[in-house]
Protein backbone atom coordinates (compact mmCIF):
# COMPACT_ATOMS: atom_id res chain seq x y z
CA UNK A 1 0.00 0.00 0.00
CA UNK A 2 2.75 2.39 0.84
CA UNK A 3 4.44 1.59 -2.45
CA UNK A 4 1.27 2.46 -4.38
CA UNK A 5 0.99 5.85 -2.64
CA UNK A 6 4.61 6.61 -3.38
CA UNK A 7 4.09 5.98 -7.12
CA UNK A 8 0.90 8.05 -7.19
CA UNK A 9 2.54 11.03 -5.52
CA UNK A 10 5.50 10.94 -7.87
CA UNK A 11 3.22 11.00 -10.94
CA UNK A 12 1.30 14.02 -9.59
CA UNK A 13 4.57 15.86 -8.95
CA UNK A 14 5.62 15.30 -12.57
CA UNK A 15 2.34 16.71 -13.83
CA UNK A 16 2.69 19.79 -11.63
CA UNK A 17 6.27 20.28 -12.75
CA UNK A 18 5.36 20.11 -16.45
CA UNK A 19 2.49 22.56 -16.17
CA UNK A 20 4.28 25.14 -14.03
CA UNK A 21 7.79 24.92 -15.52
CA UNK A 22 8.16 27.56 -18.36
CA UNK A 23 11.04 25.63 -19.88
CA UNK A 24 8.85 22.68 -20.54
CA UNK A 25 7.13 23.04 -23.95
CA UNK A 26 4.70 20.43 -25.25
CA UNK A 27 5.28 18.86 -28.59
CA UNK A 28 3.31 20.63 -31.33
CA UNK A 29 1.34 17.61 -32.31
CA UNK A 30 0.57 16.59 -28.78
CA UNK A 31 -3.07 16.80 -27.65
CA UNK A 32 -2.24 19.23 -24.87
CA UNK A 33 -0.61 21.69 -27.29
CA UNK A 34 -3.56 21.59 -29.67
CA UNK A 35 -6.08 22.14 -26.87
CA UNK A 36 -4.05 24.97 -25.33
CA UNK A 37 -3.62 26.75 -28.70
CA UNK A 38 -7.30 26.51 -29.47
CA UNK A 39 -8.33 27.93 -26.13
CA UNK A 40 -5.78 30.78 -26.05
CA UNK A 41 -6.03 31.89 -29.69
CA UNK A 42 -7.46 35.42 -30.28
CA UNK A 43 -9.58 36.66 -33.21
CA UNK A 44 -7.73 36.69 -36.53
CA UNK A 45 -5.60 39.86 -36.99
CA UNK A 46 -6.05 41.93 -40.19
CA UNK A 47 -3.52 41.24 -42.89
CA UNK A 48 -1.00 44.07 -43.14
CA UNK A 49 -0.33 45.57 -46.62
CA UNK A 50 3.19 46.15 -47.85
CA UNK A 51 4.44 49.77 -47.94
CA UNK A 52 4.75 49.76 -51.73
CA UNK A 53 1.04 48.97 -52.08
CA UNK A 54 0.04 51.65 -49.56
CA UNK A 55 2.08 54.26 -51.47
CA UNK A 56 0.50 53.34 -54.82
CA UNK A 57 -2.99 53.62 -53.31
CA UNK A 58 -2.14 56.99 -51.72
CA UNK A 59 -0.92 58.59 -54.97
CA UNK A 60 -3.72 57.05 -57.03
CA UNK A 61 -1.71 54.53 -59.03
CA UNK A 62 -3.94 51.67 -57.92
CA UNK A 63 -7.47 51.47 -56.59
CA UNK A 64 -7.97 50.68 -52.93
CA UNK A 65 -9.04 47.14 -52.27
CA UNK A 66 -12.62 47.18 -51.11
CA UNK A 67 -12.92 50.96 -51.74
CA UNK A 68 -14.68 53.21 -49.31
CA UNK A 69 -18.29 53.25 -50.33
CA UNK A 70 -19.17 56.33 -48.26
CA UNK A 71 -16.47 58.48 -49.90
CA UNK A 72 -17.67 57.48 -53.34
CA UNK A 73 -21.25 58.35 -52.42
CA UNK A 74 -20.23 61.79 -51.06
CA UNK A 75 -18.27 62.57 -54.23
CA UNK A 76 -21.23 61.52 -56.35
CA UNK A 77 -23.61 63.73 -54.35
CA UNK A 78 -21.26 66.73 -54.70
CA UNK A 79 -21.07 66.37 -58.48
CA UNK A 80 -24.86 66.10 -58.72
CA UNK A 81 -25.33 69.29 -56.68
CA UNK A 82 -22.87 71.18 -58.92
CA UNK A 83 -24.68 70.00 -62.04
CA UNK A 84 -28.02 71.17 -60.64
CA UNK A 85 -26.48 74.60 -59.83
CA UNK A 86 -25.19 74.94 -63.40
CA UNK A 87 -28.61 74.00 -64.77
CA UNK A 88 -30.24 76.73 -62.68
CA UNK A 89 -27.70 79.36 -63.90
CA UNK A 90 -28.23 78.38 -67.54
CA UNK A 91 -31.99 78.55 -67.10
CA UNK A 92 -31.71 82.02 -65.50
CA UNK A 93 -29.49 83.31 -68.32
CA UNK A 94 -31.97 82.10 -70.94
CA UNK A 95 -34.84 83.88 -69.19
CA UNK A 96 -32.92 87.15 -68.56
CA UNK A 97 -30.06 87.46 -71.07
CA UNK A 98 -27.40 90.13 -70.23
CA UNK A 99 -26.63 92.80 -72.87
CA UNK A 100 -23.39 92.15 -74.70
CA UNK A 101 -20.58 94.64 -74.12
CA UNK A 102 -19.22 96.01 -77.34
CA UNK A 103 -15.60 95.53 -76.41
CA UNK A 104 -14.27 95.93 -79.91
CA UNK A 105 -15.84 99.37 -80.33
CA UNK A 106 -14.33 100.54 -77.04
CA UNK A 107 -10.90 99.35 -78.06
CA UNK A 108 -11.17 101.14 -81.40
CA UNK A 109 -11.76 104.52 -79.73
CA UNK A 110 -8.48 106.47 -79.90
CA UNK A 111 -6.97 107.81 -76.69
CA UNK A 112 -7.41 111.53 -76.22
CA UNK A 113 -4.13 113.41 -76.45
CA UNK A 114 -3.33 116.10 -73.90
CA UNK A 115 -2.71 119.37 -75.72
CA UNK A 116 -2.69 121.91 -72.88
CA UNK A 117 -2.39 122.30 -69.13
CA UNK A 118 -6.16 122.58 -68.68
CA UNK A 119 -6.72 119.06 -70.02
CA UNK A 120 -3.80 117.71 -67.98
CA UNK A 121 -4.51 119.21 -64.56
CA UNK A 122 -8.28 119.82 -64.69
CA UNK A 123 -10.45 122.82 -65.31
CA UNK A 124 -9.14 126.23 -66.25
CA UNK A 125 -10.10 127.57 -62.83
CA UNK A 126 -7.93 124.96 -61.15
CA UNK A 127 -4.95 125.91 -63.33
CA UNK A 128 -5.41 129.60 -62.53
CA UNK A 129 -5.70 128.77 -58.82
CA UNK A 130 -2.37 126.90 -58.89
CA UNK A 131 -0.70 129.79 -60.68
CA UNK A 132 -2.07 132.31 -58.16
CA UNK A 133 -0.81 130.20 -55.26
CA UNK A 134 2.66 130.08 -56.81
CA UNK A 135 2.63 133.84 -57.41
CA UNK A 136 2.63 133.58 -61.20
CA UNK A 137 0.71 135.62 -63.70
CA UNK A 138 -2.50 133.90 -64.80
CA UNK A 139 -2.81 135.71 -68.13
CA UNK A 140 -0.04 135.69 -70.72
CA UNK A 141 0.30 138.97 -72.55
CA UNK A 142 1.75 139.48 -76.00
CA UNK A 143 5.51 139.64 -76.27
CA UNK A 144 6.87 143.15 -76.40
CA UNK A 145 9.15 144.26 -79.27
CA UNK A 146 12.08 144.17 -76.81
CA UNK A 147 11.42 140.53 -75.94
CA UNK A 148 10.93 139.55 -79.58
CA UNK A 149 14.29 141.12 -80.43
CA UNK A 150 15.90 139.26 -77.53
CA UNK A 151 14.31 135.94 -78.62
CA UNK A 152 15.65 136.39 -82.15
CA UNK A 153 19.08 137.11 -80.67
CA UNK A 154 18.91 133.97 -78.51
CA UNK A 155 17.80 131.96 -81.53
CA UNK A 156 20.74 133.20 -83.59
CA UNK A 157 23.09 132.23 -80.78
CA UNK A 158 21.72 128.67 -80.74
CA UNK A 159 19.84 128.80 -77.44
CA UNK A 160 16.74 127.28 -79.03
CA UNK A 161 18.42 124.32 -80.68
CA UNK A 162 16.98 121.99 -78.04
CA UNK A 163 13.48 123.49 -78.15
CA UNK A 164 11.37 120.47 -79.14
CA UNK A 165 8.27 122.64 -79.63
CA UNK A 166 9.81 124.36 -82.67
CA UNK A 167 8.90 122.43 -85.84
CA UNK A 168 12.03 121.78 -87.91
CA UNK A 169 13.77 124.18 -85.49
CA UNK A 170 12.13 127.17 -87.23
CA UNK A 171 11.42 130.21 -85.10
CA UNK A 172 7.65 130.68 -84.71
CA UNK A 173 6.45 133.19 -82.08
CA UNK A 174 3.06 131.50 -81.81
CA UNK A 175 4.72 128.73 -79.80
CA UNK A 176 5.59 131.27 -77.10
CA UNK A 177 1.94 131.95 -76.30
CA UNK A 178 1.98 129.13 -73.73
CA UNK A 179 3.52 128.99 -70.29
CA UNK A 180 5.94 126.33 -71.46
CA UNK A 181 7.22 128.64 -74.22
CA UNK A 182 7.62 131.53 -71.78
CA UNK A 183 9.50 129.32 -69.32
CA UNK A 184 11.82 128.26 -72.13
CA UNK A 185 12.62 131.93 -72.81
CA UNK A 186 13.46 132.45 -69.13
CA UNK A 187 15.65 129.37 -69.04
CA UNK A 188 17.51 130.50 -72.17
CA UNK A 189 17.97 133.98 -70.66
CA UNK A 190 19.51 132.51 -67.50
CA UNK A 191 21.93 130.41 -69.53
CA UNK A 192 22.76 133.43 -71.65
CA UNK A 193 23.62 135.38 -68.48
CA UNK A 194 26.07 132.68 -67.39
CA UNK A 195 27.73 132.57 -70.81
CA UNK A 196 28.18 136.35 -71.17
CA UNK A 197 29.27 137.42 -67.70
CA UNK A 198 31.93 139.75 -69.11
CA UNK A 199 29.34 142.28 -70.33
CA UNK A 200 27.83 142.82 -66.87
CA UNK A 201 30.32 145.56 -66.00
CA UNK A 202 29.22 147.64 -69.02
CA UNK A 203 25.54 147.78 -68.12
CA UNK A 204 23.92 151.06 -67.07
CA UNK A 205 24.25 151.51 -63.29
CA UNK A 206 21.29 153.92 -63.30
CA UNK A 207 18.89 151.39 -64.81
CA UNK A 208 20.23 148.60 -62.60
CA UNK A 209 19.73 150.65 -59.44
CA UNK A 210 16.19 151.61 -60.47
CA UNK A 211 15.32 147.94 -60.84
CA UNK A 212 17.07 147.01 -57.59
CA UNK A 213 15.25 149.69 -55.55
CA UNK A 214 11.81 148.43 -56.62
CA UNK A 215 12.15 145.06 -54.97
CA UNK A 216 11.67 141.44 -56.09
CA UNK A 217 9.78 140.50 -59.27
CA UNK A 218 8.49 137.23 -57.81
CA UNK A 219 8.18 135.21 -54.62
CA UNK A 220 10.25 132.41 -56.11
CA UNK A 221 13.38 131.80 -54.05
CA UNK A 222 15.76 132.07 -57.01
CA UNK A 223 14.31 135.39 -58.14
CA UNK A 224 14.25 136.75 -54.58
CA UNK A 225 17.90 135.81 -54.05
CA UNK A 226 18.89 137.47 -57.35
CA UNK A 227 17.07 140.70 -56.41
CA UNK A 228 18.67 140.73 -52.95
CA UNK A 229 22.07 140.25 -54.60
CA UNK A 230 21.48 143.37 -56.72
CA UNK A 231 20.52 145.34 -53.63
CA UNK A 232 23.65 144.09 -51.91
CA UNK A 233 25.78 145.31 -54.82
CA UNK A 234 24.27 148.82 -54.61
CA UNK A 235 24.27 148.83 -50.78
CA UNK A 236 20.49 149.10 -50.51
CA UNK A 237 19.06 148.16 -47.11
CA UNK A 238 16.58 145.31 -47.09
CA UNK A 239 14.08 146.95 -44.73
CA UNK A 240 13.96 150.00 -47.00
CA UNK A 241 12.69 147.90 -49.90
CA UNK A 242 10.69 145.23 -48.04
CA UNK A 243 8.68 147.75 -46.00
CA UNK A 244 7.19 149.17 -49.22
CA UNK A 245 6.84 145.85 -51.10
CA UNK A 246 3.34 144.78 -52.14
CA UNK A 247 4.19 141.10 -51.58
CA UNK A 248 5.63 141.39 -48.05
CA UNK A 249 2.60 139.75 -46.38
CA UNK A 250 3.15 136.50 -48.27
CA UNK A 251 6.95 136.64 -48.55
CA UNK A 252 9.09 134.31 -46.42
CA UNK A 253 12.28 136.30 -47.03
CA UNK A 254 11.17 139.78 -46.07
CA UNK A 255 13.82 141.91 -44.32
CA UNK A 256 16.34 139.08 -44.58
CA UNK A 257 19.79 139.87 -45.82
CA UNK A 258 21.83 137.69 -48.16
CA UNK A 259 24.63 135.89 -46.38
CA UNK A 260 27.66 134.18 -47.80
CA UNK A 261 28.41 136.73 -50.52
CA UNK A 262 32.19 136.82 -50.82
CA UNK A 263 32.35 139.66 -53.31
CA UNK A 264 30.16 142.49 -54.46
CA UNK A 265 30.63 141.75 -58.13
CA UNK A 266 27.59 142.12 -60.35
CA UNK A 267 26.56 138.82 -61.94
CA UNK A 268 24.73 138.97 -65.28
CA UNK A 269 22.74 135.82 -64.49
CA UNK A 270 21.15 137.60 -61.49
CA UNK A 271 20.37 140.61 -63.65
CA UNK A 272 18.61 138.36 -66.19
CA UNK A 273 16.61 136.57 -63.48
CA UNK A 274 15.18 139.91 -62.40
CA UNK A 275 14.64 141.91 -65.58
CA UNK A 276 13.30 139.04 -67.75
CA UNK A 277 10.20 138.75 -65.53
CA UNK A 278 9.52 142.46 -66.02
CA UNK A 279 10.19 142.13 -69.76
CA UNK A 280 7.75 139.20 -70.06
CA UNK A 281 5.26 140.91 -67.73
CA UNK A 282 5.23 137.65 -65.80
CA UNK A 283 4.91 139.01 -62.25
CA UNK A 284 2.33 138.21 -59.54
CA UNK A 285 -1.05 139.91 -60.02
CA UNK A 286 -0.69 141.81 -56.73
CA UNK A 287 2.51 143.42 -57.90
CA UNK A 288 2.03 146.67 -59.80
CA UNK A 289 5.21 147.53 -61.69
CA UNK A 290 5.78 151.26 -62.33
CA UNK A 291 6.55 152.38 -65.86
CA UNK A 292 9.95 153.63 -64.74
CA UNK A 293 10.95 150.12 -63.67
CA UNK A 294 9.62 148.60 -66.90
CA UNK A 295 11.52 151.10 -69.00
CA UNK A 296 14.75 150.43 -67.12
CA UNK A 297 14.29 146.66 -67.59
CA UNK A 298 13.66 147.09 -71.33
CA UNK A 299 16.70 149.34 -71.74
CA UNK A 300 18.87 146.81 -69.92
CA UNK A 301 17.64 144.10 -72.29
CA UNK A 302 18.60 146.24 -75.28
CA UNK A 303 22.06 146.83 -73.78
CA UNK A 304 22.53 143.10 -73.26
CA UNK A 305 21.77 142.40 -76.92
CA UNK A 306 24.14 145.07 -78.21
CA UNK A 307 27.02 144.25 -75.86
CA UNK A 308 26.82 140.52 -76.57
CA UNK A 309 27.07 141.12 -80.33
CA UNK A 310 30.49 142.68 -79.93
CA UNK A 311 31.94 139.79 -77.90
Amino acid sequence: MSLFKTLLLSNQAKVVFKTQNPLHKPFPHSPSFIIRRTLSSSPQEPIKKPLSLLFEEAVGLTEKAGGNESEYQEEKNGLMSELRELEREVRALKENPKPKVQKEEKEKKPKKKVTNLVELFGSEKMVEKRRRESGEATVLKDLSPFVEAFVRHLYSKGYFNKANFLVDNKLDFSYFDSKYGRDFIKSAAYKFGKDYQEIAQWLSSKNLKTVALFGCPSLDKNNVFAAKWLRKVFKIQEDTVCSQCMLKDSCRHANKDVWGIATRNLLLVHVMKVIILYNLDQVPPKLTVPDEVRDSANKLLEEVIKLSQTT
